[in-house]
């Protein structure tokens, strides 16, 4: 997302500030590295009426936590903050959040954000490990987990909820002088729309999937003329259609619902018939839940009356090991926020461990938090100023948005308003002299909705340090600092320039890549300052040189056409005085270090032009086989693995066999010369292990290794964007 500024009611917060030890009374918590810095990129930036943005980036000694956060007010008029399903149901399939907020928004609502939900089976059937309700339909039900919900009058709270639910059925038996009287026979449900066990009576919808996917060793009656969908609190009456027995995955019916029962459930359904007028009562020990329009379930609840409750001596490494993580937490106000913590990215985000999620959202005010789905499902979408769409705010972990089991959606009700805020994007730039830039103009109105530019737009700078070749393309001349304004009748927006001459470093991406003759590769190239903040440069004002012969290069554009089969190439950038470099097809080279005798332990080294490689992996090609030597001064080859086996032959000192499967017993299987099997004592029979990883190279580019056996060798060094070395070598004994 891009950050900007306009002149009413966004004002971004870009200075430093320290945070001093999260959470000083939690070990897990608190390292020696506690003293992190955090710079704020946005702090409050209007989504909709009842919805902010902001992101922060903590950095530690040894790490560095990019962290998103969205502020909800639930009861704001004109949001709408829901949970989402997949639109396949709950069992069969998965769907990105950013889709499902697509496939549910319309006219007259808009998704404004999305994010994961709760934690879920990665296999078929794909559920929730907690419950959900949405817009007030009791979609799954809990199994020990908590879960926030959100009420019909928009209180939120998060605890633990437990299902009292019931199943009953009027059935007329005889009585004692033969009269008939009515009784009524009760089962406990004990799941809706989860996986049927042992003794069970479980419920299912549609919202399920199109079958029960049960097993045949049940009985499953179909109801009708259930008046859905099913909400937590209210008794529901309808007929037994059909019943079905030694039958399991049976359709569900999408005016109806299914009873499955197992053991004695099953002996339960076996006594109603078709025609039965069945009842069904759906509880939770804890009335709140009667009232909720929304819940979503998570596992681990992180702050309660604002104080962590985590356990403190938890070996647990989901909670004490840093990963992405996604959680909702309350506010004493009622607001809502939903914290999203990039992760398993080094260099941009390592992740929180949950004590320090639950340190962070307890330092912004929040009571109580629940821990939803982390790892590669933690991502946070919402809408860019200007566009109507859903743009990825968070970096998930995989590369891309994962397809999961359900979200939080949240959506603007509100109606189109009038054109109040303006915002130029970027909103901050730093431009090296002689570049140019097209800045963007969008807009927003009362309601924080898009809204259409007008066709006049009067574009002006403070500062002289270049012109406008064209509206809105501003051209840098002169080093500086100034304003960029924009204007639309009385409505302004503003962004600052620096212009710059010189620049502290270049980066070529991909700086190593292997190039095949008559392949293309595109390269960028970026400017950074001292202060590690990015400098636009037009290409033009890049000079680039490669290696003769190396293929035909557009330098406007950084692509590369590779003629030839170019090794040890190089293509290299330049401005000002400084210089960046790509390798092309990079060889490298694999030496000894150490004499090569039999039972000396010497050193393999990996260089590339003459500087050792670290992490390079070695292995060793031959010999292929696990080769034996002979040390005794005859051994006896027998038919099987014992002395009392027949003598097949007999091996004088020093001759190689492979060897191939060491025994329990200490007796080899071994190949001789001509292909033929017998058995030796393993103790006369000195092993060379066969072709194998010897592992990677350390920072000086070595790796250990002894020959046990006088011969040929081979070895090669793989690492990805190299072509691979590789070193013959024979060993002689000493």
């Amino acid at each position: 997302m891009s950050y900007f500024r306009h002149n009413k009611c966004l004002s971004l917060i870009t200075s430093i500030i320290l945070l001093i030890c999260l959470l000083a009374c939690y070990p897990q918590a608190v390292t020696a590295n506690s003293l992190s810095l955090m710079e704020t990129e946005v702090e409050g930036l209007p989504l909709a009426t009842g919805v902010q943005y902001s992101a922060y980036n903590i950095e530690g000694v040894d790490y560095q936590q990019a962290v998103k956060v969205l502020t909800i007010d639930p009861g704001d008029q004109f949001t709408l903050f829901e949970t989402a399903l997949s639109s396949s149901g709950l069992a069969a399939g998965r769907e990105k959040p950013t889709a499902m907020a697509a496939r549910l928004s319309g006219e007259e609502r808009v998704a404004v954000a999305a994010t994961n939900g709760d934690f879920y089976s990665t296999r078929l059937p794909y559920l929730p490990i907690g419950m959900q309700i949405s817009n007030g339909e009791l979609l799954i039900s809990p199994q020990g987990f908590p879960a926030l919900g959100l009420t019909k009058d928009k209180q939120a709270f998060i605890a633990v909820p437990v299902m009292d639910a019931y199943v009953s059925v009027k059935r007329a038996i005889p009585g004692p002088k033969g009269e008939s009287i009515n009784q009524t026979f009760t089962y406990p449900l004990s799941r809706i729309n989860r996986e049927r066990g042992s003794d069970m009576l479980v419920l299912y919808t549609s919202a399920f999937a199109a079958s029960t996917a049960t097993n045949d060793y049940g009985t499953e009656v179909i109801l009708k003329d259930i008046e859905l969908p099913l909400e937590a609190g209210n008794t529901y009456r309808g007929i037994v259609a059909t019943k079905i027995k030694n039958k399991g995955d049976n359709l569900i019916p999408r005016d109806g619902v299914i009873l499955s029962g197992h053991g004695k459930a099953q002996e339960f359904l076996d006594a109603i018939n078709p025609g039965d007028k069945v009842e069904l009562v759906l509880k939770f020990t804890d009335p709140r839940w009667h009232e909720v329009e929304q819940a979503i379930g998570g596992r681990d609840i992180l702050l309660v009356d604002g104080k962590v409750a985590l356990p403190a001596d938890t070996k647990d490494t989901l909670i004490t090991s840093r990963h992405p993580r996604t959680a909702i937490g309350l506010k004493p106000d009622g607001r809502l926020e939903i914290v999203v913590v990039d992760g398993r990215q080094p260099g941009y985000s390592d992740g929180m461990t949950l004590f320090e999620l639950a340190a962070f959202m307890q330092k912004r005010g929040i009571v109580t938090a629940l821990n939803l789905d982390g790892g590669g499902s933690s991502v946070l979408a919402a809408r860019n100023v200007g566009e109507y769409g859903l743009s990825l705010l968070s970096r998930p972990a995989g590369g891309q948005e994962r397809n999961v089991t359900n979200a939080l959606v949240v959506f603007t009700t509100a109606p189109q308003g009038e054109l109040t805020y303006l915002y130029i994007l970027p909103g901050a730039i730093k431009l090296y002299q002689g570049s140019r830039v097209q800045f963007d103009l969008r807009a927003h109105e009362n309601y924080y909705n898009p809204a259409p530019l007008p066709d006049i737009v009067t574009w002006q700078q403070k500062g002289n340090l270049g012109d406008f070749v064209a509206p809105g393309v501003f051209k840098a001349k002169k080093p500086g600092k100034g304003e960029i304004i924009a204007a639309v009748g009385d409505k302004k927006a503003n962004s600052q320039v620096t212009v710059v001459d010189k620049i502290h470093r270049l980066v070529i991406s991909p700086d190593i890549v292997l190039l095949r003759p008559g392949s293309e590769q595109q390269f960028t190239v970026t400017a950074y300052d001292a202060e590690g903040d990015e400098i636009i440069v037009d290409n033009a004002l890049y000079q680039w040189t490669m290696n003769e012969g190396l293929g035909l290069l557009d330098e406007e554009n950084g692509v590369l056409q590779v003629k030839g089969e170019p090794r040890n190439a190089w293509l290299k950038v330049r401005l000002g005085d400084q210089e960046a470099v790509a390798k092309i097809n990079p060889e490298l080279t694999i030496v000894l270090e150490g004499q090569p005798l039999t039972g000396q332990e010497l050193s393999l080294v990996v260089r590339h032009d003459g500087v050792p490689l670290e992490g390079v992996t070695i292995r060793q090609i031959q010999p292929a086989a696990t080769i034996g030597e002979v040390t005794a001064s005859a051994l006896n080859v027998r038919s099987g693995p014992g002395t009392e086996h027949k003598v097949m032959a007999l091996l004088p000192r020093g001759q190689k066999v492979t060897v191939v499967e060491k025994l329990a017993n200490n007796w080899l299987r071994i190949q001789l010369p001509g292909g033929q099997e017998g058995y030796v004592a393993a103790e006369y029979v000195l092993v060379q292990a066969g072709s194998r990883v010897l592992g990677q190279t350390d920072s000086q580019g070595r790796v250990k290794f002894t020959a046990t056996l006088a011969g040929n060798y081979s070895f090669e060094a793989v690492k990805e964007g190299y072509l691979s070395g590789r070193l013959e070598q024979v060993f002689s004994s000493r």
